[in-house]
């Protein structure tokens, strides 16, 4: 074999049926696993395809699982590990936008920027343990510095999560829950988005009782809507309270909360869980003697301010539309860890006025462990499978 040699041959199918080929074989290191491969190019037929990789098997090959020809490049170190991520979102972007964000990714910018942290934190955890280590007892270790560099490095930190969390709603999509009381229109207003019939319209209340999602492009974003059972203090049967539970449920792991209600409403109120990002929104505008001023108003079944409602739901989707599409993109299992980080370093700095330095310094080691899960996990078997089983089949 010689890298980069095709050649062309006939393979014997079944049928009776004769298949010509261009065969390309690459030579380890040099291809895409790092292992010596061959590439059979063939006609697009689909039942071609389909009878050679049968002739393959037949003669001892198997299929390959799902994300296993980037797991073996990851293996045999010909890409990073966030390389092999961004590689699977390439391949399922769905928007310009995002595919924009995946290639600054496949640069090495977001890699490039995780770094840097790294480095950051590791000049604060060389000067504490220094410190702790080497410094004579009878001079008092400089805390106000180290206090001062925490404090700075967490502030930094902050905003790069707040980039992170951007990034990771641009590439997953943003999950948005509609909620409120019964038959405010819900229901209209998730066709409306989705611009089909994806949620049954009925004046009867409690139509919708379990959850109905549907993914919509504004602007260059995806956005997941769920329309909800509407919730009410009434229980009309085991099958409606099943759907106002799986509702309370989504709520939960909702990006927005859309709280969606209509004149015969206003009062309505609800628990949201904590920290949530609640858009409340007044639906039948033309059912209103007089508009409701500093409140989004619209009409569903009209298709009134539906436009105000997308850009309401950008800006609070994203604190700056522009920076998130100039970004990186990024994962929730990154976003996982920079958070878990985030919790030490925010630990270290309290401990650390409370001049307790020590404790100060494990809390920065763990802090360091997360970030380098990022490039370079431990547990390798079953976080590999996890990440690469979302590939599509064989890459």
């Amino acid at each position: 074999m010689v890298h980069k040699e095709a050649a062309i041959c006939e393979i014997q199918l079944q049928h009776g049926l004769t298949e010509k080929c261009v065969l390309t074989s690459f030579i380890s290191p040099n291809s895409y696993t790092g292992e010596d491969v061959i590439e059979i190019s063939c006609h697009g037929n689909p039942l071609i395809v389909e009878l050679i990789i049968s002739k393959l098997n037949s003669l001892g090959c198997r299929n390959a699982e799902p994300g296993e020809f980037t797991m073996r490049s990851y293996l045999n170190e010909k890409v990073s590990l966030v390389e092999a991520e961004t590689i699977a979102d390439l391949i399922s972007a769905e928007t310009y936008e995002k595919l924009k964000t995946i290639n600054k990714s496949l640069s090495g910018e977001f890699e490039k920027e995780i770094s840097e942290i790294i480095s950051k934190l590791k000049k604060i955890r060389t000067k504490i343990e220094g410190e702790i280590d080497f410094n004579d007892q009878s001079i008092n270790i400089n805390i106000m510095s180290l206090k001062s560099e925490l404090k700075d490095f967490n502030i930094f930190f902050k905003d790069f999560i707040d980039k992170i969390e951007a990034a990771v709603l641009l590439n997953e999509g943003v999950k948005v829950v509609i909620t409120g009381p019964e038959n405010a229109g819900k229901s209209t207003l998730m066709n409306v988005l989705a611009k089909e019939d994806v949620s049954i319209v009925s004046e009867i209340p409690g139509t919708t009782r379990d959850l109905l999602s549907k993914s919509v492009k504004i602007q260059g974003f995806i956005f997941d809507f769920i329309d909800t059972a509407g919730l009410s203090d009434e229980q009309y049967g085991k099958i409606e309270k099943i759907g106002i539970e799986r509702a309370k449920k989504a709520l939960n792991q909702a990006n927005i909360i859309i709280e969606l209600i209509d004149p015969e409403n206003m009062n309505y109120k609800a628990q949201y869980p904590r920290n949530s990002k609640v858009l409340k929104v007044i639906n039948k505008l033309d059912l209103f003697e007089n508009s409701e001023e500093n409140k989004l108003c619209i009409s569903a079944k009209y298709n009134k301010n539906i436009n105000e409602l997308k850009d309401s739901l950008i800006s609070t989707a994203f604190k700056s539309k522009n920076k998130t599409l100039e970004g990186f993109s990024a994962r929730t299992r990154h976003l996982e860890l920079i958070n878990k980080c985030y919790a030490e370093t925010i630990a270290a700095e309290k401990l650390c006025f409370e001049d307790s330095v020590e404790l100060s310094a494990e809390h920065l080691k763990s802090a360091s462990n997360f970030l380098g899960q990022i490039m370079s996990p431990y547990s390798s078997d079953d976080l590999l499978g996890e990440i690469f089983s979302s590939f599509c089949v064989g890459k």
